[in-house]
């Protein structure tokens, strides 16, 4: 939200620097992390992993030879608008991984390179999709699988590319515990890029169905957690009887608390909490419930 803010009337520059550091960071990744513990963690950069076993050529190198197929199909299928860019990330992202191979492997305990490589690797993965970038690779081929196959989702079709990389990595190097690593790497990827995309004010929406005045539900929880409380209208379709509906926002460590104190002025109500990824707005950010 802020970063929006922060580029307002200038969402191509904010495209432009998150897709450049999101690809710096697939690249320190890779380098600092990933390639001198040989984890595969998926992907073209994870072919090129098992692939330097056998040729003697360099990761950057091999990723982009092994993305200039994509591409290509890429410009057949989707026209070159659609393609340019990840022509020009897949690129950047080849000379980045050979630049950085100036640094050293920072740590030879592959539990902590698959650790650190995730959460390096899951920034990186945020930026390109704050700013819509891309870096050819599975990506890009599990939209043109997709269209070969439209019954798989893409996100599914990137799931079984990923754990084809991570099963070849392991007969490859002939060690169940490299693609073991690999699926930590992934796991923890995918966990730091939710977390950035979808925001890390987390929490629940809580649904209050009651048929007692509003206010005897409201002003307790108002109290109880300083913040405002939304009443909205319903009408129960079995019964057809009115009842109101009650709507605020909890915080995880709220909802115990709520629960006790809904539970003590309506034990008949019907309640929901519902996962919100990111609250937003109102004084969410500002309050905290008081003890």
């Amino acid at each position: 939200m802020q970063l929006e803010k922060l580029f307002d009337g200038h969402p191509h520059v904010k495209n432009l620097l998150c897709t450049l550091g999101g690809i710096l960071m697939y690249s320190l990744a890779l380098d600092l992390f990933l390639v001198g513990n040989n984890i595969a963690a998926g992907g073209i950069s994870g072919i090129a992993i098992v692939l330097t076993q056998v040729f003697p050529v360099s990761v950057g190198a091999l990723v982009f030879l092994m993305n200039v197929p994509i591409l290509l199909s890429s410009l057949v299928v989707n026209g070159w608008r659609y393609t340019i860019g990840a022509i020009i990330g897949a690129t950047v992202y080849s000379a980045s991984i050979e630049l950085f191979t100036v640094f050293p492997t920072l740590t030879d305990n592959p539990l902590v390179a698959a650790v650190y490589g995730g959460v390096i690797y899951g920034v990186g993965m945020a930026l390109l999709t704050l700013g819509n970038g891309s870096t050819g690779g599975t990506d890009l081929l599990s939209r043109l699988m997709v269209k070969r196959f439209p019954a798989m989702s893409v996100g599914k079709m990137c799931v079984f590319i990923d754990g084809g990389v991570v099963i070849l990595a392991m007969i490859a190097f002939g060690d169940i515990e490299v693609g073991l690593y690999a699926i930590i790497t992934i796991a923890v990827c995918s966990i730091v890029s939710d977390r950035i995309v979808l925001g890390f004010e987390r929490g629940s929406l809580c649904m209050v169905v009651t048929a007692m005045e509003p206010h005897r539900i409201a002003d307790p929880l108002m109290q109880a957690l300083g913040r405002a409380v939304t009443r909205l209208e319903g009408t129960g379709m079995y019964t057809n009887v009115n009842r109101n509906v009650m709507l605020l926002a909890v915080r995880p460590q709220e909802v115990p608390k709520v629960k006790r104190l809904l539970q003590s002025i309506d034990p008949n109500a019907f309640v929901m909490l519902l996962p919100a990824n990111e609250l937003i707005g109102g004084n969410f950010h500002l309050s905290r419930s008081r003890p």
